[in-house]
Order: C-alpha cells, then structure tokens, then sequence
C-alpha cells in the first residue's frame, strides 16, 4: 500500500476525527504516503494543523456539506485531481451516522476507478432514518468496496436500521496512539490543578466530551449534586465544548454546585487534561468504542461508563465500572465507591492502561486497516474471520 487518501463527512471535531488522524500518522510512519480531505469551515483549521503535523498532505474541500451545487461541483473536480496526483490506492471515508459520503463515492468510483473505497461509519443512523437516508444509503453501500463499523453492536444495529448492501461488511475496533511516561506527566498534573485552583489532595472526577445532547453531562452533573453534598475535596472538571454548554453551566447553577465545577471550555489538544482526573466518566446512556475514554483507559484513570457490551474495553470490574444509564442516583454511587477508595481507582486505572495497551493501541488498529484496504484493491478477496462483521464480538482484538 503506497498511498491513501482520508476524506472526512465531519461536521464538529471529535472522536472520529482523532481517530482519522491518529490512524494517518500510523500509515505515515509505516511509509505510506497520505492525503486527507478536510471540510473548509474555519472550525477544522484545528484539525488540519493536526493532519499537517503527521506529514499529511491537506486539502480543504467541501464535498457533502457545500454551500451550493457549483461549489460542490468544483471541489468534487479538486478531489479527483488529487487522487491522481496522489496516485491513490485507497479512498478512505470517515463518516458520523448514515448522512453524507455520496459525493466522495462517486467521484472515487468515476474518477479513479482503479482505487479502492473503504468507509467506516462511527455511529449508527438514527432511528427511523429519513427516506432520504435510506435511498442515498443503499446506493453508497454498493459503491464501497468495504464498509466499516467501529463495533460489532454498530454492525448489528446499522444491519436492523439500514440494511448493509456491500458484500465485505467488516468491524474494525478503534484504538488511541499509547502515551509515553514521564515526569512530564506529574509537571502538567500539578500546572493544570493550580491553574484550575484543584487542591493537591482533591479527588477529580472528569470528562472529556462534546456538550451536544445524548451526551449525558446533564446526569452526570446531578450525580455530582448527591457526591458534593455529603463528601468535600471532591471536584469536577469537564473537558470540552458545544451547544449546550450554556444550559449545562446555568444547570449547575441551579444544583449549587458551580463553585466545584469546572467546565474547562475547547482546548486544541485536550489530552493533557486528563493527567488531572483521578475518575473518568463517560455519562452517555449509549455509545460505543469511544475514543475519549480509551485515551483516558490509556493513561491509567479509572473510568466508569453508563454503556457496556461484550466488546467495549470497561470490563466491568476488571479494566473500570459501569453504571445505569441515564440514572444520577446510580451513577453517584458508583462514583462515590471509587471517590472513597483510592486502592481500587489505582487497581482499575493499571489494568485498564494494560488493556488498552494490548488490545486498543492505534497500531493493532492501522494494521486491520491495511488488510481491509487490500482487500479493497484486490476485489475479489474476503473479509478474514477476524474483521468480519458476522464474527462473534471480541473483548480482545488483535489476539491471535
């Protein structure tokens, strides 16, 4: 595989987007040349200095999400210049639910045909999906070579809600790039805490996530009203931006518990945030392969998550906790058990590092990617047993 092209159907920068660019510098390093397609909205120019930084080639192009059909049309030509230019062998789509990518298919099938297209979904379609869904997507399943889900729970939901009409329908389990350790980790632990006026000793529950709806910050703030009430020098701190970040902060205000919240807005690269928490939660009451709480797995904090199933990377008891979805008392008490026991937040915290490390590393990722991208090219070859979506799920990928 000598060169291949991410496009991205993005419209905020988020879990999927850091895969696609976690996933880029992992090609890269492995001597495949890679070019990536970033929407044209100013709010990606975060994410085209990221793609740059791993020695992408970056074009700005808006190819679903265009403000007018000539707009569209000219940036649909400069996507088939670069895939000639690029020589690509693959075509790699990245998209949310089951809305766009129509654009980048045809113009990869028309343009290059020679070029295998490969699209993950990161999350299912909505329930019931519009007409519009449902007719774009059965067409756009025939043109991909592969299509990819991010669990084999996304399979089977994206099968009952869409039927999936490619014939290598594969699953491929995200994975985050694995920290290094140093000393530099305890230098931005203890900077963060004083910039947020954390107390050394205070235990620090946090969440790195989108403030859109479905995401649950809402319980896990009035699971946090229950634990401030009856335990002090514990604290919150949320780790993101997004449309509800206004209600979310008049809501604990309304909780009285806004002075020991700290909602620590956008930051470029969040990841050092999560040196401060001592608990990471994840409060949406469905989801899977997050890539937030594997980069919080990764680093050793304990998570606990509101969802779960036979291939999330929280085995409950072992690498984290679960807790009741959409359920603030439950959650609190969850919370409460790790707040008053610090021996258990250490336990979960290095085994779930270790799970992470053996089974969700962004290598294991990019290497079940370069199978399914010569599968693409080659035609005629099947999915392996492995990356079937058919397969049984796995707790752990990547074991042979």
């Amino acid at each position: 595989m000598k060169s291949v092209v991410i496009a991205l159907n993005a419209v905020a920068v988020g879990g999927m987007e850091t895969m696609a660019v976690d996933l880029a510098a992992e090609l890269s390093r492995r001597g495949v040349l890679v070019s990536a397609v970033v929407p044209r909205t100013p709010q990606f120019d975060v994410l085209e200095d990221r793609f740059a930084a791993v020695n992408a080639r970056v074009e700005r192009l808006d190819l679903d999400h265009a403000p007018s059909r000539l707009h569209q049309l000219r940036d649909v030509l400069h996507f088939v210049r670069l895939l000639w230019q690029a020589k690509a062998d693959v075509v790699h789509l990245h998209t949310g639910g089951a809305a766009g990518g129509l654009a980048v298919a045809l113009a990869t099938r028309g343009g290059r045909p020679r070029a295998g297209l490969v699209l993950t979904e990161h999350d299912i379609p909505d329930d019931p999906p519009p007409h519009t869904h449902v007719r774009n997507r059965a067409f756009l399943d025939r043109l991909v070579h592969v299509l990819v889900a991010v669990s084999r729970r996304n399979a089977f939901h994206r099968d009952r809600i869409l039927p999936a009409r490619c014939r290598n329908f594969a699953v491929v389990l995200n994975g985050v790039p694995l920290p290094t350790s140093g000393t530099e980790d305890r230098g931005t632990r203890d900077s963060l805490r004083h910039a947020y006026d954390l107390r050394e000793n205070d235990v620090v529950i946090g969440s790195l996530v989108r403030l859109a709806p479905t995401k649950g910050i809402d319980t896990l703030l009035r699971a946090f009203q229950g634990i401030a009430s009856v335990r002090e020098g514990v604290r919150l701190v949320i780790v993101g931006d997004g449309p509800l970040r206004s209600t979310l902060e008049d809501l604990a205000k309304d909780l009285a518990i806004d002075d020991r919240v700290t909602f620590a807005g956008f930051h470029k690269d969040p990841l050092p945030h999560l040196s401060l928490m001592d608990i990471f939660v994840l409060p949406v009451p469905s989801g899977s392969m997050s890539i937030a709480l594997l980069e919080a797995m990764a680093r050793g904090c304990a998570p606990v998550i509101t969802f779960g199933g036979p291939e999330e990377a929280v085995i409950d008891g072992q690498t984290g906790w679960t807790a009741p979805p959409s359920d603030p008392p439950g959650l609190g008490e969850v919370l409460i058990r790790l707040v008053d026991n610090p021996e258990e937040r250490q336990r979960l915290g290095t085994q779930a590092a270790a799970h992470v490390a053996s089974h969700f590393s962004v290598d294991r990722v990019t290497t079940d990617y370069l199978e399914l991208y010569r599968l693409a090219v080659n035609r005629r070859t099947r999915i392996p047993f492995r990356l079937a979506a058919s397969s049984p799920p796995t707790r752990y990928p990547g074991t042979t």
